[in-house]
């Protein structure tokens, strides 16, 4: 599951009700973790980088982590 970048603030009404709409239809749960510093930053960038958010990129290096382990 992935969900597209959080819109901007600024006039993006359709996108930003697609997102809540998004994010609604999938049970989600929140996830609090302490990580490094420097992660956090690497992750970060890489985010920017593939114009997609920290969020997909968790969900995605755990659906990873999940399917080789199991």
């Amino acid at each position: 599951m992935t969900m597209h970048r959080r819109p901007s603030r600024q006039g993006r009404d359709q996108q930003a009700e697609e997102f809540i709409n998004q994010a609604a239809a999938v049970e989600t749960v929140q996830l609090h973790c302490l990580i490094p510093r420097d992660t956090h930053r690497r992750i970060r960038m890489l985010a920017v980088q593939e114009d997609t958010n920290i969020t997909n990129l968790v969900i995605e290096a755990l659906d990873t982590l999940l399917d080789h382990r199991s």
